[in-house]
């Protein structure tokens, strides 16, 4: 029984200990959006990113390492600052653009990236289907989202779109399963 516990114990510790991303913010007239993607990728590999940053201070429960700031001036795609979290003091310090851009200060037009940033309007609505074994699992989920296209840090087309991210295929068997949403 002792061992089950202190195993117990320790499973809940690493789970409540599990990498937890910080999402990007992007400011569409001065309204700030928590977006689920970084242009910061399209630059820099995460593996890159990490690398670069390995020196600065960076907190074990942030995965990613930073959190980037992103606005939309015009129509043109700005990196406001990239942020990390000071662990010892919980503040958010920024982090110096010379480590990824030579760069000497914010803000930073965006010209490398061509890509879209999804802006949620909604919910995440999550997809659900029975398992032969009749469990109840979440094979993805959809949302309603202000897409915003870049080329070379261009705005070039602005859009709603339902999005949707699928992580395994629908079954026939998924119809009568309620979704939730989150």
């Amino acid at each position: 029984m002792r061992y089950f516990c202190v195993s117990l114990l320790l499973w809940f510790s690493t789970v409540t200990f599990a990498a937890i991303p910080v999402a990007d913010q992007f400011i569409v007239d001065g309204v700030p959006h928590e977006v689920d993607s970084s242009p910061l990728n399209k630059l820099h590999q995460s593996d890159e990113i990490r690398l670069k940053l390995q020196n600065q201070l960076a907190c074990a429960a942030d995965q990613r390492g930073y959190k980037g700031v992103w606005e939309l001036k015009g129509q043109q795609l700005f990196l406001n600052t990239l942020q990390q979290k000071d662990c010892t003091s919980e503040a958010v310090v920024n982090i110096d653009p010379q480590l990824l851009f030579s760069e000497t200060q914010y803000p930073l037009k965006a010209n490398w990236f061509s890509g879209a940033i999804k802006v949620p309007l909604t919910d995440k609505d999550y997809k659900h289907c029975l398992t032969d074994e009749g469990s109840d699992e979440t094979i993805g989920y959809a949302y309603l989202a202000m897409v915003y296209e870049f080329i070379a840090g261009e705005l070039v087309k602005q859009s709603e779109q339902i999005v949707t991210e699928n992580w395994q295929r629908p079954r026939s068997n998924c119809a009568n399963v309620p979704t939730a949403r989150v």
